[in-house]
């Protein structure tokens, strides 16, 4: 942070300031925009040289006059004027305009789809995203929700709302008013988007529907996997001995850990098995054949029995 620069911020009559700093010298020009902002413009020099003739002087932010903070600060002056405007760079501005929006509109929804103005979605494109949902994601959500160790949440509604990229009225007009800013932006969402609202809704109606489906089929292998995980979160083992029955026969071996603390999605892979008893594995089930969830009778570490089978 350099005082001087930022005494001369703070003086609107001073159009013109030179600073020198860490061996460089900035020739920094202040133009009026309006009554409330003021553009800055910089040129700098190194090794002691003066302004030059042929130097360019390139955009450095915005001087806001009624706040007297300094916005969308380009390198040129950001360690002059401090890291926290970093803070007040454009691109954080936009992420707190996307914030902001969200979660008025989240409010203003409050889960609950009676204050939609809609019932039922229309456009092509959203029933065919449904049905793909339907189909293919929710059933993975649910699953992915299910194996959670965390406590289940029931789904909610979630505003996507992406603020567009700054034009120069756009940011102006945040940066004086960023809350009434935000109020129209979220009014505006909530007009336009009454079905992408309602879509949310109904995605989440059908990601509920299969996690509900998922808990009450006791058969899945699922609830195995579940088990699995959580007994091997409990040990900081990289490696366990694992006991399957495959074929009508028990066959042993050692594995990485990690391997039985991820979802496998249907079996688990052996490559994952120390060599020599992958080579045993393979010679007595098929070079291609895997282990299910289903076929653990036993997982063990240092003689403790950390997963057994219907326990």
């Amino acid at each position: 942070m350099n005082k001087d620069f930022l005494s001369w911020l703070g003086r609107a009559g001073s159009h013109t300031c030179m600073i020198q700093n860490a061996g460089t010298t900035y020739y920094f020009v202040r133009v009026q925009k309006n009554e409330d902002f003021d553009y800055l413009y910089c040129q700098r020099q190194y090794s002691g040289k003066g302004l030059a003739r042929g130097g360019t002087f390139k955009y450095a932010g915005i001087f806001c006059r009624r706040d007297g903070e300094l916005y969308d600060a380009q390198y040129d002056v950001q360690g002059l004027a401090g890291e926290d405007t970093q803070e007040r760079g454009a691109g954080q501005l936009r992420e707190n305009l996307r914030q902001a929006v969200r979660r008025l509109v989240e409010a203003a929804v409050a889960n609950d789809r009676r204050n939609l103005q809609i019932t039922e979605l229309s456009d092509p494109e959203l029933l065919r995203k449904l049905k793909n949902e339907q189909d293919y994601y929710a059933k993975s959500k649910a699953r992915e929700r299910f194996l959670d160790a965390a406590e289940y949440e029931l789904p909610s509604f979630q505003c996507f709302y992406e603020a567009e990229n700054w034009t120069e009225d756009s940011l102006l007009s945040y940066i004086l008013d960023p809350q009434g800013y935000a109020a129209k932006e979220a009014t505006d969402y909530m007009e336009g988007n009454q079905e992408e609202m309602l879509f949310d809704f109904l995605c989440n109606d059908v990601e509920l529907a299969e996690y509900q489906a998922l808990v009450d089929d006791r058969d899945n292998p699922v609830h195995i996997v579940k088990k699995i995980m959580a007994a091997m979160n409990t040990t900081p083992a990289k490696t366990v001995n694992v006991t399957i029955c495959k074929d009508g026969e028990e066959f042993s071996f050692k594995t990485e850990a990690q391997e039985l603390r991820r979802d496998c999605k249907d079996y688990y892979s052996t490559w994952n098995i120390v060599a020599a008893d992958r080579q045993k594995f393979e010679q007595r089930f098929g070079r291609h054949a895997e282990y299910y969830p289903q076929e653990i009778v036993r997982i063990t570490y240092a003689r403790a029995v950390l997963y057994e089978a219907g326990k």
